[in-house]
């Protein structure tokens, strides 16, 4: 009688495991059948980054490691450029100088969402541009904006994007949803 009560229970048990599996397994697979169309990704991507309060620009150092910072980087424009402020002084600078090849990395902690968009990074010291992407109150730290600010400006080359919350996730290559812009 006890055997027979342990082989229904572990029935019972292998029954719910294999539910369990079935239902990931089948997750997956919704997973896989949910790559977004190009105008899709961009919709999302545009309304995580506009949520994102983690911004981060990553650029690579003279030892050719990553070096990681929060920035302010203004909104996102048309055509995907990305503009972001800083010291002409700083270490960021040098290192662009040094090598062009950056991320900016955009995290929405509430949505389980990132969008991820690496490219090439250059310096641009234009009056007209730097008037434009400019904040009143970062004259506290820039005292003379023609000579201690300086422009970066990023030209996307690729973008990856992951969220739970609006269901966009790895493919089952492990690749998350990508874009890359031409």
């Amino acid at each position: 009688m006890a055997s027979t009560y342990r082989r229904m229970v572990t029935g019972i048990i292998m029954l719910f495991l294999l539910g369990i599996c079935s239902s990931f397994a089948q997750t997956g697979n919704d997973r896989q059948e949910n790559l977004l169309s190009p105008d899709s990704l961009f919709s999302a991507a545009k309304i995580i980054i506009d949520s994102s309060p983690c911004k981060v620009l990553i650029t690579v150092d003279e030892n050719g490691k990553p070096f990681a910072r929060e920035m302010a980087p203004f909104p996102i424009e048309k055509d995907w450029v990305i503009w972001l402020g800083t010291s002409t002084i700083s270490r960021k600078v040098r290192q662009i100088e040094n090598n062009p090849n950056v991320v900016v990395y955009y995290y929405d902690p509430s949505g389980k969402s990132y969008v991820s968009i690496s490219g090439k990074a250059s310096l641009v010291n234009d009056p007209d541009l730097k008037a434009k992407y400019w904040f009143d109150s970062w004259k506290v730290y820039y005292a003379d904006r023609d000579k201690e600010y300086i422009l970066i400006k990023v030209i996307p080359e690729s973008m990856e994007v992951v969220s739970y919350k609006y269901n966009i996730f790895w493919l089952s290559n492990t690749d998350p949803q990508m874009f890359r812009f031409e």
